[in-house]
Parts: structure tokens; C-alpha cells; sequence
């Protein structure tokens, strides 16, 4: 069971902490013991169960210490590889979760039929809490982000509806306000601009995608459009 060099690093200091590091002896002549030696993995493992990958030292009593040779402030005790062992199953409980996140892509919107019918589209922006650049992105990406599939601590989001069709200017009916689309736009700009500080500079035509639906388009009787 390979880890990574930083959790094993953690697993090491730990069990230099926690346990007694001392020999079955307090003094060995060279002959008992067998220097420099290194091990690739799937031989030894830590007290708790790490699989170990590095330089180690035996002893003719059998013990095996990590390092080159014994080194009272780093030296942790090995224990032969067992790869069914309580402790290996434990410490397969602390593995690292690898969490796939997605990066937001730029999105230009397409205003359709079904738009102008319904006179708005709603438009997406995603912002890097770290950065000023605003970029705006689809319903799909959203969707990711409110899925925590884009990360919510490095980025935000704003979701505004955006008025495609109406009037060009506010008029007045039976003393009732009617707003133009510019208007519209430019008061959820305004309400957007208290969660993301900066994107009226990035909507700065507030009547982009306009459509007029008075102009009526001529059916194509000739079939030449299709």
C-alpha cells in the first residue's frame, strides 16, 4: 500500500513522538548490525501500519530501524509487511480523498425563438474570490458550482434575468410606470453589483441581446431559407 511522501512523513513523526525509541541494547558491535540498506515497499511498515519506502538497518536480534543506521531523533521501528493486518486496515480509513473539480469556461449567450417569446434569457457570471476578472459561463457550469463540482471557496456566482424584448423607453400608462429594457437591466445590474462588486463594468450595455418582436418576419413561401 504506496502512500504519498507528506503522509508518510506525518505517520512518522507521529510514532516518533508516541513511542520509546530505544533498542533491545543499549550498545551493538559492527558485526551486529547490517547498514544502508533500502527497501522499494512491500516489505516493511511502521508500528502503524504504513506501508515504509526508504533506507533502513537490521540487527542480529532481529529488530529493523528506518535510516541508514540508528539515528535517536529519527529512527522509528519496522515491522514486516503484513497486507491483511488490522493496523494496515486502519490506515487504509486515512487515505486521501481526490476531489475532481471543474475550471469555469467563458460562455456567449444565443438568444433563440423561445427567448424573444418569453422577452428574457437569465445569464450566469462566475467570479475567483481571489481575482477581479468576471467571466461569464452557462447553466450547465451553474449547476456545477451549486454542485459543489466548481469549488465554492475559490469562486462565486450571480445569476441575473436579463431583458431581451419591450420598451426602448419608460413610458407611462394610466399614471402606472412602465420600465424600458434598459431600465430593467440596469436595476439587476445594480442589485447584482452588491454580490459581485465590479460587474457593471463587464455588463456595460445594458441592452445587449435587445430584440424587437414588432418587426414581423415574412414566412419564406419560395422555400429559399431552407
Amino acid at each position: 500500500m504506496a502512500i504519498g511522501r507528506q503522509k508518510l512523513n506525518v505517520i512518522l513523526e507521529f510514532e516518533l513522538k508516541s513511542n520509546i525509541m530505544s533498542r533491545q541494547r543499549l550498545h551493538y558491535t559492527p558485526n551486529q548490525i547490517t547498514k544502508a540498506l533500502y527497501t522499494t515497499g512491500s516489505e516493511w511498515q511502521t508500528e502503524m501500519g504504513a506501508l515504509y519506502i526508504g533506507p533502513y538497518h537490521t540487527y542480529t536480534t532481529g529488530e529493523v530501524y528506518s535510516e541508514t543506521e540508528w539515528n535517536p531523533q529519527k529512527s522509528i521501528k519496522l515491522l514486516p509487511f503484513v497486507t491483511d493486518s488490522k493496523a494496515v486496515s486502519s490506515y487504509k480509513q486515512l487515505k486521501t480523498i481526490t476531489v475532481q473539480t471543474q475550471t469555469p469556461q467563458s460562455y456567449i449567450p444565443i438568444v433563440n425563438q423561445n427567448d424573444r417569446t418569453a422577452g428574457f434569457i437569465t445569464r450566469y457570471f462566475i467570479k475567483k474570490t481571489n481575482e477581479s476578472i468576471i467571466i461569464e459561463i452557462d447553466l450547465q457550469q451553474y449547476n456545477a458550482y451549486l454542485a459543489k463540482r466548481i469549488d465554492k471557496n475559490l469562486y462565486q456566482t450571480v445569476a441575473i434575468k436579463w431583458i431581451i424584448t419591450g420598451l426602448l423607453e419608460t413610458q407611462y400608462k394610466n399614471g402606472v410606470e412602465m420600465p424600458s429594457v434598459m431600465q430593467q437591466n440596469l436595476n439587476a445590474i445594480r442589485v447584482a453589483q452588491e454580490t459581485m462588486p465590479g460587474i457593471n463594468i463587464v455588463l456595460s450595455n445594458p441592452i445587449q441581446f435587445y430584440s424587437d418582436v414588432d418587426i414581423i418576419v415574412p414566412v419564406d413561401i419560395n422555400g429559399l431559407d431552407s
